[in-house]
């Protein structure tokens, strides 16, 4: 039988080979980013971040201006320092029209190279060039709207809320210009404040929520200048009759007047409830929960309160709404009924004493029928303080608020005389009576 003579040696010598073949190749792939002459590139660019560091942008622009047209993917620094020269170089020409007009197409190409060499950056890159645009936009807005509309749609719920913003104050000049109906108006509003209201509710950033509550801020203030209910209905109320059945209109509907606390008309009920028969959930339910309870109809909201409780994944939402719904029913008078949901909820979101300084203020709007006599009628305001002091235990959010309740209810607490004939001392454990029946300590006013 012949020997296989491929050897050990031959094994590693091919080993060998196939290492420098990749090591060259990983060299030759890096010198591909310096472009074609390499030395040049990275001259330049070390002349050029040396005078940019120094704010001197003048200098720093020929030798940016040669890396960004021979090896822009050298650095990411290229295209991300060639803004601010060209800034610089606009600055320096806004008198001269065609300058100025070469440098911005510059400006815009720098952002374009962004997002062609970092494809995961096109979002940002052209959140950018839409804001740069809107700067220096004149007469006509089309431009940077679309730019700015293109990088929502890229970037979604991550999108810049500046952009977001920019993007609004570019549709409202293209209101007033008439090129945009007012609707579009509308649908912007509802698709920026759900893409601004998710990212607050996902960051705990200070320095981005600051950002997104500016950015809120800009757009309500935009669109109160356009945000009028009866035009709002008056404008949808003839679509919704023409396509009942468009659950996405619906949705559209409901959204933007649960977002203006537009709820106490009959077209919002009306919409909120054909949403609700084509498409059921927690959000459709919760929707004529406020419609109804703006009205006074306390009946039907708590009922569809409790539906959409009973569809609502998420226990901090489902624990708010809890709350909601004690409330609906401590108006109707349905004390113990009230204080079991906040209870409930207490127990759904640790830390957390709302729901307690509630049940506090239940027992102490009631206090008065739960006994018979000027000593057992105080007992449900010993009852409220052990709520407030409940509260101020779990949750140091609600130190002010407990506090204030507990200096009130103090100005409640019967004398020592007031109980004295039944034998209550201070410290004593009693029962409230009437529906409040918990135990609590006995206190006297000072």
């Amino acid at each position: 039988m012949k020997k296989n003579s491929f050897t050990l040696t031959n094994i590693s010598m091919l080993v060998v080979v196939q290492l420098l073949m990749l090591s060259t190749l990983s060299v030759t792939a890096q010198d591909d980013n310096f472009g074609s002459d390499p030395d040049k590139c990275k001259e330049s660019i070390s002349l050029y971040r040396e005078y940019y560091k120094q704010d001197n942008f003048a200098d720093a622009m020929p030798g940016w201006r040669w890396a960004f047209l021979n090896c822009p993917s050298a650095t990411k620094n290229i295209v991300i320092n060639g803004p601010k020269i060209i800034e610089a170089q606009i600055e320096k020409n806004k008198d001269n029209a065609d300058l100025k007009k070469a440098y911005l197409d510059t400006l815009y190409m720098i952002h374009d190279k962004r997002g062609e060499l970092y494809p995961d950056e096109k979002g940002y890159s052209l959140g950018r060039k839409g804001m740069d645009q809107y700067e220096y936009a004149v007469d006509d807005f089309t431009i940077p709207y679309n730019t700015l509309m293109e990088s929502m749609q890229v970037d979604g719920n991550a999108t810049d809320p500046y952009v977001l913003m920019r993007l609004y104050m570019a549709g409202m000049r293209r209101l007033v210009d008439k090129q945009l109906e007012m609707d579009v108006l509308y649908d912007l509003y509802d698709q920026l404040a759900t893409i601004l209201d998710h990212q607050r509710k996902n960051t705990t950033d200070d320095k981005e929520l600051k950002k997104i509550d500016k950015a809120q801020e800009v757009i309500d203030q935009n669109f109160e200048r356009i945000a009028k209910e009866d035009q709002y209905i008056e404008m949808m109320k003839p679509k919704v009759d023409a396509a009942p059945n468009d659950a996405e209109l619906l949705e559209k509907v409901s959204s933007m007047m649960v977002k203006r606390d537009w709820l106490n008309s009959d077209f919002y009920l009306e919409a909120s409830e054909k949403l609700y028969k084509l498409k059921p959930s927690t959000v459709a339910a919760y929707n004529l929960y406020e419609g109804y309870a703006k009205k006074g109809k306390n009946d039907q909201a708590s009922k569809f309160l409790e539906e959409s409780i009973a569809a609502e994944a998420d226990n901090g939402e489902k624990a708010d709404k809890l709350l909601k719904l004690a409330k609906l029913y401590g108006a109707d008078k349905k004390y113990g009924t009230a204080r079991s949901k906040a209870q409930e909820a207490a127990g759904l979101k640790s830390g957390w004493g709302e729901p307690y300084i509630y049940i506090g203020d239940l027992y102490m709007s009631t206090s008065n029928s739960s006994g018979d006599d000027d000593c057992t009628r105080k007992y449900g305001f010993w009852a409220a303080t052990d709520m407030y002091q409940r509260a101020l235990s779990v949750d140091g959010s609600a130190a002010d608020v407990a506090n204030k309740k507990l200096a009130a209810v103090k100005k409640y607490y019967p004398i020592k005389k007031e109980c004295f004939f039944i034998g209550i001392e201070s410290g004593a454990t009693v029962t409230a009576g009437g529906w409040i029946g918990v135990e609590t300590t006995a206190r006297f006013a000072d």
